[in-house]
């Protein structure tokens, strides 16, 4: 079997012009999401941002979730989240603590809004997101918090 150059030559053109095409035209699949920015000095004022995100859970599906951004400056702190109702719909598994000196940490949490061992399906609705301590808060008070809608 054999082919001329001048047909070699062809094929591979034809070949780059099909990738390049298929590189240039081929339209992106992935979702670009928006960059938090997050105001330093109105951080420093209240210690706790929120905002809504998406991840992709063990089964390639794409769930809701919150993530949270707050300041731990007492021992044995955790988030609580209230419904309007002042009921708990969430509570964070693990307890933070400061740095060993004392200064502040501050931590990311993410509050899954679909049904897993430790969460359930969380309904659209105005929920109160308080820094406390190991009891569920029963005001947010005094209290580091943010309303949160979903």
């Amino acid at each position: 079997m054999d082919i001329s150059t001048e047909n070699l030559e062809k094929i591979i053109v034809g070949l780059i012009i099909c990738l390049l095409s298929f590189v240039f035209f081929s339209e992106s699949k992935e979702d670009v999401k928006p960059e938090i920015v997050i105001d330093v000095d109105e951080y420093e004022l209240n210690p706790i941002v929120a905002w809504k995100d998406t991840h992709k859970k063990w089964d390639d599906t794409i769930q809701d979730i919150v993530r949270i951004k707050y300041r731990v400056s007492n021992m044995n702190t955790k988030i609580w989240v209230m419904d309007s109702n002042w009921n708990v719909v969430h509570e964070s598994a693990i307890v933070r603590d400061p740095y060993d000196d004392g200064t502040p940490r501050d931590i990311q949490y993410v509050w899954k809004l679909y049904e897993t061992q430790r969460t359930q399906h969380i309904e659209p609705g105005l929920y109160t997101i308080v820094v406390g301590g190991m009891y569920p808060p029963h005001s947010a008070q005094g209290k580091l918090h943010l309303q949160f809608d979903i």
